[in-house]
């Protein structure tokens, strides 16, 4: 165990890019802030961004940041990196030779490529954030970036943007291909036309990123995680997904671990229980890497001074503590609820739904909450046939019931019967709707009579370009086109980013499937739709009556899970403000994780009163028509089907 950065270590890594990865509400951003201030204290010159679409950079500095950079103080400047915004400035750029290759690769005319150049091309706003980070650190020469990354799930995206825009380049490529023949043989012009360079750019610039996240000397990794059984599994399959993408990981900070202190229920039994996830951490990812410790502040810090003067120190004797707590026995659970009998919690914001979304910050608990909820809605009525959905990439579901949870539903042992649990292959249901797509393409090819028309016509490459986020789209319609099957079904969401794109992608993938369907109704004369729309209107069917089921408050609510702190009360006032902008109905909050109960150290008291202040602020910010559910820690959390149904009857 070493010392996370310090005045005398500061260089924790020598790369000119670092990047805190981890799964949600690890603390990242407030390690990635951290880091960022040493580095600058010690006289480098430090670029401190944010790639989360949710961010809190902002926040945990106490400053407004936007997507030109801030100086805070010393050599440190922070951004809050806007790839939309930054992919909108490519695209001026480059409109006109990207609607030049899509015009001669495909049987689409200007109108139509306008069209489609007004979604977002898969991968291309991701590797422009990329790009936008290289772009204003050598604006300023900065010796350092320190990059705070999304949660687990789209971080992975974000790393494997280069990987993603190959594929564009090579579907571009070939789209011109035809183009170029004809010019270098029939007009005898050899040179490159901006849809060539174009094309090149692309591709070299995926290259040169892919290279640079693979050079250990260039770009260092470090993986944030808590001293807890979630935390630990995502960290095994984060750490191994980034080994299959050729990244290592060289050091690991295990944040908030809880300090010495008072004899107390509530500490004592979590000081045991992180003890051993410590010690597994050290034993599974020690060799070969730098693992840290990080002291749990009283308080959360915000703002410079307090991120300056966070303290930053080894945890005495954590191995030694460990092993001897791997020797306890670990069965006795202790839950710090507020009564023993069942709570006086009804289930009105849940009542009569048949689409529950559980969304938030990562780390707060909602994945916890989502299993809770949907094993007491089993519960509650036999004959309600319930599925349990996550749509996360970075899937915990199997985690909290601690069973083998797949893309097929299936039952879980202790819990009701009627209650199926699935975790969604996003990537096998786009597969799946892909091949459907292809197949009737073949038709317009064998109907149209030319050797290889499919390339030449270029649909195919088509679904190449279609919207990113589609893939998951396509994998929650699958189960809503299903939800007859269901009386309820309760979706587990990816932490607020990723969530609110996946809610708002269905009006772009509509748009995408109306330009489409525009197309052939277009060009009858020359292709026969066919397959083809008829695939095309049922998805566009789909997608409209997922929108409309979004917005129907009687049958969709959104219910919104937050812990009592500062940043995760500011994070979700700017949720609510979205999610309302989108229609959607947001009946409750969940806090979860309150410090209620027979804790009575000196660190609950404080960390209590503390909760008070926050759940009062958060009550002014939800509104009147917005119910308040409070759950209590428990220590250690509720993990399989018994343990979650009784956590559920303490809620308030």
């Amino acid at each position: 165990m070493k010392l996370f950065p310090s005045t005398s270590n500061f260089k924790l890594l020598t790369s000119n890019f670092v990047f805190f990865a981890g799964k949600g509400g690890v603390g990242k951003t407030t390690t990635a802030s951290v880091f960022a201030w040493i580095r600058a204290r010690a006289g480098e010159r430090v670029l401190l961004v944010s790639t989360d679409p949710a961010h809190s950079l902002g926040d945990a500095l106490g400053l407004e940041l936007a997507a030109s950079p801030r100086r805070t103080r010393r050599s440190l400047e922070a951004v809050e990196l806007d790839a939309p915004r930054a992919f909108a400035r490519w695209l001026t750029e480059y409109r006109r030779p990207l609607g030049e290759i899509l015009e001669h690769g495909t049987w689409l005319d200007r109108e139509d490529v306008d069209a489609l150049l007004e979604l977002s091309m898969p991968g291309v706003d991701e590797l422009m954030g990329i790009i936008e980070i290289d772009r204003l650190a050598g604006r300023s020469l900065h010796d350092v970036v320190v990059v705070d990354t999304a949660p687990t799930g789209h971080m992975l995206r974000l790393l494997s943007a280069p990987e993603t825009v190959g594929v564009v380049a090579d579907v571009l490529g070939a789209l011109q291909h035809e183009h170029r023949v004809i010019r270098e043989q029939l007009a005898r012009v050899g040179r490159p036309e901006a849809a060539d360079r174009l094309i090149a750019t692309l591709a070299g610039q995926a290259r040169e990123i892919a290279t640079r996240l693979r050079d250990p000397r260039r770009t260092g990794f470090v993986w944030v995680t808590l001293p807890e059984a979630l935390s630990l599994n995502e960290t095994v399959d984060g750490i191994a997904a980034l080994a299959r993408a050729g990244i290592a990981v060289r050091e690991i900070v295990v944040n908030r671990v809880l300090p010495r202190g008072a004899r107390c229920r509530v500490c004592d039994r979590r000081r045991m229980d992180e003890r051993i996830a410590i010690a597994e951490i050290t034993r599974r990812f020690a060799h070969g890497r730098t693992v840290r410790l990080v002291p749990a502040a009283v308080r959360e810090p915000r703002g410079l001074r307090a991120l300056a003067s966070l303290g930053l120190s080894r945890a005495q004797g954590a191995e030694r503590r460990a092993r001897s707590a791997q020797k306890r026995s670990a069965a006795a659970v202790y839950s710090s609820a507020l009564s023993s009998q069942p709570s006086s919690l009804h289930d009105e914001p849940f009542a009569g739904a048949s689409l529950l979304f559980f969304g938030g910050k990562g780390g707060v608990g909602k994945t916890t909450v989502a299993a809770a909820v949907a094993a007491r809605l089993a519960r509650a009525d036999s004959s309600r046939r319930v599925l349990l959905l996550s749509t996360d990439p970075a899937h915990s579901l199997g985690d909290v019931f601690g069973a083998e949870v797949g893309d097929t539903p299936r039952t879980i042992r202790g819990a009701p019967a009627n209650l199926l649990v699935r975790e969604l292959d996003a990537a096998a249901a786009f597969a799946d709707r892909r091949a459907q797509f292809e197949g009737a393409i073949k038709e317009i090819a064998a109907a149209v009579g030319v050797e290889g028309a499919s390339d030449t016509l270029g649909a195919s490459g088509l679904m190449d370009l279609a919207p990113p986020g589609i893939d998951e789209l396509f994998g929650i319609l699958s189960v809503v086109d299903a939800r007859a099957a269901y009386d309820v079904m309760v979706i587990d969401t990816a932490p607020t980013g990723h969530a609110l794109r996946l809610l708002e992608t269905p009006a772009a993938a509509r748009e995408w499937t109306q330009v489409l369907l525009r197309m052939l109704l277009k060009y009858r004369t020359l292709v026969r739709p066919g397959q083809l729309a008829t695939e095309l209107v049922a998805v566009s069917k789909s997608i409209r009556g997922l929108i409309e089921l979004l917005r129907d408050a009687s049958a969709t609510r959104f219910i919104v899970v937050t812990r009592a702190a500062e940043l995760p009360r500011l994070e979700t006032a700017r949720l609510l403000i979205r999610l309302r902008r989108l229609q959607l109905s947001v009946p409750a909050i969940v806090v979860n994780a309150r410090t209620l109960g027979p804790g009575r150290c000196p660190r609950c008291r404080v960390v209590a009163a503390t909760e008070r202040r926050e759940l009062e602020l958060l009550r002014r910010a939800s509104g009147r028509r917005c119910a308040i559910i409070q759950t209590p820690l428990s220590a250690p959390p509720p993990r399989g089907a018994k343990a979650l149904e009784g956590w559920s009857k303490t809620w308030v």
